[in-house]
This record gives C-alpha cells, sequence and structure tokens, in this order.
C-alpha cells in the first residue's frame, strides 16, 4: 500500500483520468485541457471560419469518431464563437432521443426545435416563460388539433412529449405515420417557430444578433448488435434525403454525424444547405509510413502530464510514450492505459507497468472472426480504403465505430487498424476460440466496446 501523500496523488490523477468532456467555460478545465491538433488542420478552427465567412445560415456535419476529443473542441468552439459576438445554443442530443432505435427526419425536427428552446429559456437568452422559447407546447398543439394524432394515452404537454419522443417508440411510429407526406408541412412548422425565435432575439440583443446552434451526440444513435444495420440505414437516409430540412433561418447548425459520414461526403453534400462535412480525426502519432509523429507523440505525453503525477505510475518517459503509440492517438484509450496503471501502481511502480497496461486494455478488442481479419489486414497493408470491396462497406463502418480502425490526416485521410490489434494480423491469423464459427456472416458481429462516458475529451 501506497504512503498517504502518494496515495493522494494517485487519487489526484484518477478523478482527473476520468473518461469525461471538460467544460473550457470552466477554469478547473481549463488546466487540464490539452490540444491536439496544429493550427492546419485544427477542427474547430475550420468550423468556426465556416461560420465566420458571412453567410447568412449553414449546416456543417462533423463526423465524429467518438473518444477523440469532440465534446470538449465543441465546449472550445462556443467560447471561441461567444467571444466573437455570437450568440451559441448547445444541445446534447442524449437528453432528447432514443440511441438504440431507427432515427427519423419527423421526430428528429420535432426534438431540435424543442431543444433549441429549452436552451433559450435561460436567464442569458430569452428567459424562463418566453413566448418564442419553448416549442413544445406549440408542437403538441399542432399534434392535436391540425394533425389529430392519437397520443396512445399521453397526454401531450410541453413535457410528455418530450419524454414520450425519446422513451416511446409506439409514439414516435405514431408522429411518423401522421406526417408520413407531410414532411414539408413539418418543417415549414419548425421554420416558422424559428424565424420567431430570431427575431426575438434580435429584439432583445440588436439586430446585429446571430445564432450558432451546436448539436452535440447524434453519432451516438447506433443501435445494438441487432439494431445496428436498421440505425445505420436510418442514419444514411436522413442525411440523404432529408438534409436539406436540417438548415434552419438565419443560423448556423454544427451536427455531430457518425463517422461513415465521412466516407459518403458527396452523397450528402447537395442535400445540405451551404452544407460542409468535417471529419474529426484521432490524433497524429505515427506517419503514415509508420514512423512516430514525433509532435503528435508530444502533444498525447503534455495530455497525461496535465493529469498529474504519471510518474507514480510509469517508470519513465519512454513507457509512457510506449503506451501513447498503443494508443493510435485514439484519447479514450491512453485515458484507460493511465487508470489502469494507477490499480497497477498502487503496488509499486514496475518497469514492465506499460507492457501489463497494454495486456489488460487489449482484452477488450478480442476475440476478431476470420472474415473481420482478412478485411483488417487489406486496410493495414494499404492503409486506405480503396481495397474494401463495396459489398463491405458495412463492416468499415463498424471498424469505425468501434475503433477498430482509425482516421487520420495527413495531407490527406488516411486509416490504420488500432496498433493493440494490428501486430495479431500482420503475424498470424489467430485461431478462434472454441466453438466459433469462421464463416463470413453479414451483418458483422458487434465489436462495440463497453464506454462508460460518449466522448472522451484532450
Amino acid at each position: 500500500m501506497p504512503d498517504s501523500a502518494r496515495r493522494q496523488r494517485l487519487k489526484a490523477l484518477f478523478r482527473n483520468l476520468q473518461d469525461r468532456a471538460l467544460d473550457l467555460g470552466q477554469e478547473a478545465d481549463r488546466l487540464l485541457y490539452q490540444p491536439l491538433h496544429d493550427e492546419e488542420t485544427d477542427p474547430v478552427t475550420r468550423l468556426f471560419d465556416t461560420v465566420d465567412m458571412g453567410l447568412d445560415n449553414s449546416l456543417q456535419l462533423v463526423a465524429g469518431f467518438r473518444g477523440t476529443g469532440k465534446t470538449t473542441e465543441f465546449s472550445r468552439l462556443e467560447k471561441k464563437l461567444w467571444e466573437a459576438g455570437y450568440t451559441v445554443v448547445g444541445i446534447d442530443l442524449d437528453h432528447y432521443i432514443d440511441r438504440h432505435s431507427p432515427v427519423d427526419i419527423r421526430e428528429l425536427l420535432l426534438i431540435l426545435s424543442g431543444a433549441v428552446g429549452d436552451k433559450l429559456s435561460a436567464e442569458h437568452l430569452l428567459g424562463p416563460g418566453h413566448g418564442e422559447a419553448s416549442f413544445w407546447e406549440r408542437a403538441a398543439s399542432f399534434l392535436q388539433q391540425e394533425v389529430r394524432i392519437d397520443a396512445a394515452g399521453v397526454n401531450l404537454g410541453a413535457t410528455s412529449l418530450k419524454l414520450a419522443l425519446r422513451h416511446e417508440m409506439s409514439f414516435r411510429e405514431k408522429v411518423r405515420e401522421a406526417f408520413r407526406d407531410k414532411v414539408p408541412l413539418l418543417a415549414q412548422l419548425v421554420r416558422d417557430h424559428h424565424e420567431a425565435v430570431v427575431s426575438a432575439l434580435r429584439d432583445r440583443f440588436g439586430t446585429a444578433c446571430r445564432l450558432v446552434v451546436i448539436v452535440d451526440s447524434f453519432e451516438h444513435v447506433r443501435g445494438d448488435r441487432d439494431s445496428f444495420t436498421p440505425v445505420y440505414r436510418s442514419v444514411q437516409e436522413l442525411f440523404h434525403h432529408y438534409g436539406q430540412y436540417l438548415s434552419l433561418p438565419d443560423t448556423h447548425v454544427i451536427m455531430s454525424a457518425h463517422p461513415f459520414i465521412a466516407l459518403q461526403a458527396d452523397r450528402f453534400l447537395s442535400e445540405l444547405v451551404n452544407g460542409v462535412v468535417q471529419a474529426w480525426p484521432a490524433c497524429h502519432v505515427r506517419h503514415s509510413s509508420g514512423e512516430p509523429d514525433r509532435a503528435g507523440v508530444e502533444r498525447m505525453v503534455e495530455l497525461v502530464r496535465r493529469r498529474g503525477a504519471w510518474s507514480e505510475v510509469l517508470p519513465d518517459l519512454e513507457a509512457l510514450e510506449t503506451l501513447v503509440l498503443a494508443s493510435g492517438g485514439y484519447v479514450r484509450d491512453l485515458l484507460r492505459f493511465m487508470s489502469e496503471g494507477v490499480h497497477l501502481a498502487m503496488h509499486g511502480v514496475r518497469q514492465d507497468a506499460a507492457e501489463r497496461i497494454i495486456h489488460v486494455v487489449k482484452r477488450a478488442y478480442l476475440p476478431l472472426f476470420k472474415d473481420e481479419i482478412d478485411l483488417l489486414r487489406v486496410i493495414a497493408a494499404t492503409r486506405d480504403l480503396s481495397g474494401v470491396e463495396s459489398d463491405k462497406l458495412e463492416y468499415v463502418h463498424r471498424f469505425l465505430d468501434s475503433h477498430l480502425l482509425l482516421c487520420y490526416l495527413e495531407n490527406d485521410f488516411w486509416y490504420d487498424v488500432h496498433p493493440l490489434i494490428k501486430p495479431d494480423l500482420i503475424e498470424n491469423t489467430r485461431t478462434p476460440r472454441a466453438g466459433t464459427k469462421q464463416a463470413s456472416r453479414t451483418p458483422p458481429p458487434d465489436r462495440t466496446r463497453p464506454d462508460n462516458m460518449d466522448d472522451a475529451n484532450p
């Protein structure tokens, strides 16, 4: 057992390693923050510049890879926008949407407008009780009077509508059926309300008021083993056929999206009004040639240093850099490495600490099946997706979602297999566990690893 002072240092480090987004409006979190992108590839700069170029409105989809610090960077973007004179509304869809079911434009329009209204009721914006702040009452009245939807026993009001859309699949199906051929009508209801919202903001803050809505966590809508395919297809349909309806008048919308959106950007851009698809890569710790990227490695090392007494966990800087490279630039794994290291360090710092930590965390990625190994080998050999057959793209989407496959930006985008499993692919094809089938299967098995939080932070 470590002495009291050392245990306190380990406890402080362990708390700072917790997998949560940082709020850069808070001084304590700013002390923990470490930027992971250089100025040229900084996603926040690109998002800000698109907003600030002078257009009246825009829609930017951020192909967000979970655990790469996106939510923390959205916090930095929000702070930067406020400082530039914009009025910013940040929405976390986790509080409004069923993450495990297919999504539909009909309920999503209601949810987005309602969520914007919830945020506008804050004292520093329109304030509680403002006539234009809440969309839920207007939507409930519209559903009852104009569409005459059967509320399935729900006494439709602001709170009940919000809860029904999130938790009641049968109610969402009734909304979809009621608006089956009336999506433009619903979109116009949303637009009319939003125009009134913008007008109210300008009455209060002046005609120069410019609104930005940041929608986070949409990529968390992902289904499970059985529902991955229908959820994935519903997201494709949403952006491919209805992306135009996600734009709001006189407003810049920045919305997180699933990683595969970046692979199909050309398909979706024609549907977006002043649309841009931005990919959010992992931190660049190796070049595509395989050589370490010293600048990226040093950024990740500094991230750990900011969290506390890392030398109470690892024997030296070389061991820390070993963990950085083993993470593949994936922030969540690096935090997980160090948290596991704290547990081991309770019994003293070991010379083989890095190897022991990697061995423990690696278990979450295994086993792999033969068909998965074959496809990952192809990608590992070329570091791009040119060798992937079209009928295997769903595998790629699942690999990206579970971080078996990582995306990087170095002049252009390239891909590589997570370094925790890549040596197994190169050295030999692992023999599946007893009783495991090796035949190709469609869809592929769920490789999503359990994550306690939905986005890590730099």
